[in-house]
């Protein structure tokens, strides 16, 4: 697997496979390819915006992307969006690109990562097999790094 920091270059190819993923289960959403370009473009344009694209056999196949806060005592990062293409979830590559992901933000000097997600379902799982908690109030969660 490769990964490429996420530019507005990627946003065609980021659309297409986020109202793939997306508009399938179990999110069921319905999402177009204009109403998702409209989001990516909104947070990759955001003020210190990161983002990886990850590649199998050249092929993308997963996207994590959100934006560092600054925070009085250190930086968070604020995941917005992380998706995997349908078929590939379930065999590690999840693991693989937020472990990449983690290890670039560290570099960045990222002291926490944050981010809301649906509650009680896989993607919660998920996210706890990478040492993140739930917060017993909210749908959210959060990792020191």
């Amino acid at each position: 697997m490769y990964y490429e920091e996420i530019t507005i270059d990627h946003l065609d190819k980021l659309a297409e496979l986020y109202v793939e993923t997306f508009n399938s289960e179990p999110w069921n959403d319905e999402w177009t390819v204009c109403t998702a370009k409209k989001r990516l473009h909104q947070m990759i344009n955001t003020e210190d915006s990161f983002g990886l694209c990850a590649y199998q056999g050249g092929n993308m196949c997963g996207a994590i992307l959100g934006c560092m806060e600054q925070f009085y005592h250190k930086i968070m990062f604020n995941i917005k969006e992380f998706w995997v293409k349908n078929g590939m979830r379930g065999h590690g590559v999840g693991t693989q690109i937020f472990s990449e992901f983690e290890k670039r933000l560290k570099e960045k000097q990222v002291g926490q990562i944050i981010l809301f997600t649906s509650k009680g379902d896989f993607t919660e799982h998920f996210y706890h097999k990478q040492d993140m908690k739930s917060n017993p109030h909210m749908i959210f969660m959060e990792k020191e790094l």
